[in-house]
């Protein structure tokens, strides 16, 4: 067969976890801005809090994308780089992509990666509190 299905998030989807991290972020007073894409890599949802940085969006994008293209935490991710020198900074630059916290697969509760969110605004530690508050309930409601 020369053609594939591929499972990916909704809008609805795509909103779900957005919310979440937004909610999160307002309970624990951040500003951020959270970046959905699907499991292609399309953008399908961006929102910016008030006063977060205009790179933020950027950010928020980057994370997105690589937690979806090594499948994994961008923490993780940055892990990992950390210990292949040679790989992390060209494979960064080329591919617009961010490794550090706040970048989470967005999984059913079969383990399907469907997309991924990106969050950023907040210090690293804080972007990863929201984006693993979305991530768990997006899985939690498929």
């Amino acid at each position: 067969m020369n053609t594939m299905n591929v499972e990916t998030l909704t809008l609805e989807g795509a909103k779900l976890a957005a919310d979440a991290a937004l909610s999160t972020a307002e309970d624990e007073g951040l500003a951020v801005c959270v970046a959905v894409v699907n499991a292609t890599g399309n953008l399908v949802l961006v929102h910016r809090m008030d006063n977060v940085v205009e790179i933020a969006l950027e950010n928020a994008i980057a994370k997105a994308l690589a937690a979806l293209t090594f499948k994994r935490d961008t923490g993780a991710l940055s892990d990992y780089f950390q210990t292949d020198k040679s790989l992390g900074p060209p494979m960064t630059a080329r591919h617009h992509i961010l490794a550090v916290e706040g970048g989470e697969p967005l999984t059913t509760a079969a383990g399907t990666i469907v997309g991924a969110l990106g969050i950023s605004g907040a210090k690293h530690a804080e972007d990863v509190v929201c984006s693993q508050a979305a991530a768990a309930a997006f899985t939690a409601a498929t």
